[in-house]
């Protein structure tokens, strides 16, 4: 029964208030594939952490796939984390994959190199804290990487927990956020142990990377359980 009436309540909700694409106002989808197609991938390259302005170094290669100055990527993505739209998380991953994929079209061409798609990949999204994940209801990265893993036939590890709640990065300056994001996670993974980390190619997943500072706390704790190639897969860098 509460299938049948959540099935009904979306079934309301789509007739009072249906969805529409978010740039042109066309029904049917949160972003048309016209409006798709207007999203602007980087460059097919992978920068380190001092290419990417950025003080960490836990990290291999870094692989932004859009620009956050973009308005309609920038609004996509504000719209999935603060309005609340998983839906979005199924468009944001299609932007990733395709990114994704010219990365490894240009492998064999480009003046960088990274891992073949037979390299052993491991996905992880970045974790959020209880208390976050309650009031948002969902995992952004996590969905992202969900569907991201699936296309690719990646396996995903959701083992990496954030063990404690601090204040949203969001709100810190650089170096209040490096202090903030401090012991802020652990790899809880009784299956893996550190041989199987140390073979594996980690790409972790999260939306926006602005200083760095969460997704090189999430490296340094992987790094310690034992893996030895990490990479950073992202949407945008604000």
């Amino acid at each position: 029964m509460p299938k049948l009436l959540k099935k009904f309540s979306k079934f309301i909700l789509d007739l009072v208030f249906p969805i529409e694409c978010l740039d042109c106002g066309q029904e049917g989808d949160y972003l048309c594939e016209d409006c798709y197609r207007k999203l602007k991938f980087n460059e097919a390259k992978s920068l380190n952490f001092s290419e990417a302005n950025l003080k960490i170094s836990q990290i291999d290669s870094i692989f932004i796939a859009g620009d956050y100055e973009d308005p309609l990527l920038k609004k996509l993505i504000i719209k999935y984390k603060y309005n609340f739209i998983s839906p979005l998380g199924h468009t944001l991953a299609n932007f990733l994959i395709d990114f994704w994929k010219l990365q490894n079209e240009e492998v064999e061409t480009a003046d960088f190199k990274i891992s073949k798609p037979t390299k052993d990949y491991l996905v992880i999204p970045i974790p959020l804290s209880k208390k976050r994940l309650r009031w948002r209801g969902f995992n952004q990265a996590e969905i992202i990487a969900r569907h991201f893993s699936e296309y690719f036939n990646y396996e995903l590890n959701l083992d990496l927990k954030r063990i404690k709640y601090q204040r949203p990065q969001a709100e810190l300056s650089e170096t209040e956020r490096l202090e903030n994001i401090k012991s802020s996670f652990a790899w809880t993974s009784e299956k893996l142990t550190k041989e199987d980390l140390a073979t594996k190619t980690i790409i972790l997943i999260d939306d926006v990377l602005t200083t760095g500072a969460t997704l090189n706390e999430a490296a340094r704790v992987l790094k310690e359980a034992g893996a030895a190639e990490i990479y950073a897969l992202v949407l945008a860098k604000g």
